[in-house]
């Protein structure tokens, strides 16, 4: 697999032009020459959908806009005496895609060994988490209407061919995602076929609909810190630090309670005066996944 610095120019092909479009916040499309190592094909999501394991709510459906009830996709089996419902049913999910459903793969970094490589890769060189979800729609069918995601989307795909059209991202941070029934001008129309890569930045309204065949693909969602979650890390930067001993653990009366708290924010207020902007977004943008090791030992052995 490879390193983290070489994910993004091997899926993009030009790594100095999704700098500029990620600073810029303008979607494009990338073609790059080859087929990356580790995305993987149709042939094998669709053995992992028959292998027996799949369950929600790592396969989920969507018609019309509306999550499907697993019941309509799913079946139970009984696993060491116990009832089981949620397993992924191949030929339902097969009827579903033929009557116009989309199916969802979300988290697929986290069961598939080479995505979540890829994921990691991505998210150690961007210095952002990355998750990864894929989708497969029937031709003329749209999955989601028009909806902004709070991440930056690197869409990849995998088989036959969607259109897209992405809108302008918004200018500042006052938007909420999710549908979004006024999304502006239109930023970027474009069919994305088989081995194409397509941009689209935080907060741009987007939506895609299968133009060809069953068409399926995967997107890499680059997640950024927003005010909620630099508020956390400052509390949690704080709470994790070396408070220096000699308070008492068990103040007994109001002025040693009161003693205990003024000496606390002292502390607090020290500590926080050596938290910089960037080690705080750096806090907050994480945790990173590590790199594996390559040839580690098996879970059970090699």
């Amino acid at each position: 697999m490879a390193g983290a610095a070489e994910v993004l120019p091997e899926l993009v092909g030009d790594r100095a032009a999704l700098a500029k479009a990620l600073a810029q916040r303008q979607p494009e499309v990338f073609r790059p020459v080859g087929r990356p190592t580790g995305l993987p094909t149709p042939g094998e999501l669709d053995e992992a959908l028959r292998g027996g394991l799949l369950r929600v709510p790592y396969v989920e459906m969507v018609r019309d806009g509306e999550v499907v009830p697993a019941a309509e996709f799913c079946t139970a089996r009984v696993v060491a005496g116990r009832r089981e419902d949620g397993f992924a049913d191949a030929e339902r999910i097969a009827a579903l895609l033929a009557d116009g459903a989309t199916l969802l793969l979300p988290q697929l970094d986290q069961w598939h060994p080479a995505v979540r490589a890829l994921a990691t890769g991505i998210a150690v060189e961007l210095g952002r988490r990355t998750e990864a979800f894929c989708f497969a729609t029937g031709a003329g069918r749209r999955g989601l209407d028009v909806h902004r995601d709070d991440a930056d989307v690197l869409v990849v795909q995998l088989a036959g061919e969607k259109e897209w059209i992405v809108h302008q991202a918004p200018v500042d941070g006052r938007w909420r995602p999710g549908p979004a029934p006024e999304p502006g001008a239109v930023a970027l129309r474009s069919v994305l076929k088989a081995g194409e890569v397509l941009y689209v930045p935080r907060g741009a309204p987007h939506a895609a609909t299968g133009s060809q065949g069953l068409s399926i693909h995967l997107s890499f969602t680059i997640r950024e810190a927003g005010t909620g979650r630099m508020r956390g890390a400052i509390g949690q930067w704080l709470a994790a630090g070396d408070w220096p001993a000699g308070l008492p653990e068990r103040p007994a009366s109001e002025a040693e309670l009161l003693a205990a708290a003024a000496e606390l924010l002292r502390l607090g207020r020290a500590r926080l005066d050596r938290l910089t902007p960037e080690e705080l977004l750096r806090l907050a943008r994480g945790p990173l996944p590590a790199l594996a090791a390559d040839g580690g030992a098996g879970v059970l052995g090699n």
